[in-house]
């Protein structure tokens, strides 16, 4: 359960509350006595991303075409627009 704390407290004790916040409790500021904002603790990233490698796609298997470098032809240089 989140406690609640009035917005003039809130803007008094901001430090304090940041503190109790990291330590992983939740605090709702209430305006005029209705809850208007929650302030959380940010969830840590749960996986890190593992870097693409090169030339390989999802499944991990990797394919280029022998012909990569050669330049496009005229039909294709206008299927692609140009």
């Amino acid at each position: 359960m989140a406690s609640s704390v009035a917005l003039s407290e809130a803007q008094a004790h901001l430090p304090e509350l940041l503190d109790r916040v990291e330590r992983g409790e939740e605090i709702v500021i209430e305006r005029e006595g209705r809850a208007g904002t929650k302030l959380v603790p940010v969830e840590a990233e749960a996986k890190p991303k593992q870097p693409r490698v090169f030339g390989q796609n999802l499944l991990g298997v990797t394919y280029v075409a022998p012909d990569i470098w050669d330049p496009m032809s005229e039909e294709e240089l206008k299927e692609w627009g140009y």
